[in-house]
């Protein structure tokens, strides 16, 4: 069901695709934490969903590019960054980046391997999707 992917990528995506994810936005997130920085840039950052912390879980709209966007997420004292591609018309989507990111927003690991994850409509992944898909008047569903 699940593409090969690293161990600590590979939970990333097993969490978004199951509708638990974490979020934030990488530029103030690291300075000021990532809730602040949703709360700071709201009209920005769209929460979608939560992880079995609490945390928010946020689409960036200021990524969006068609039907590719970005959810970010806590990891630990530092965040991750997924990319995602929508297929409107088909309800599929792809995954197509992970990225992990410290607290001083130093790159520390990441993935480019590409691969389909189901699509779930209650998950942090699926909400975004909609929004996205809303976005451009593309609904296939």
């Amino acid at each position: 069901m699940y593409f090969k992917i690293g161990g600590m990528v590979g939970a990333i995506a097993i969490f978004l695709s199951n509708g638990s994810a974490f979020t934030g936005g990488v530029g103030a997130a690291f300075a000021e934490g990532v809730g602040t920085a949703i709360a700071q840039d709201a009209q920005r950052y769209i929460t979608v969903g939560h992880d079995k912390l609490g945390n928010s879980v946020a689409l960036d709209t200021k990524t969006i590019k068609g039907t590719t966007y970005k959810l970010y997420g806590m990891y630990g004292d530092g965040i991750f960054e997924t990319t995602f591609d929508a297929s409107c018309s088909e309800s599929r989507l792809f995954r197509n980046h992970i990225a992990i990111y410290s607290s001083e927003g130093q790159l520390l690991q990441e993935d480019k391997e590409k691969g389909e994850i189901p699509f779930v409509a209650n998950s942090s992944p699926g909400k975004g999707m909609k929004i996205v898909c809303q976005k451009i008047g593309a609904l296939g569903w």
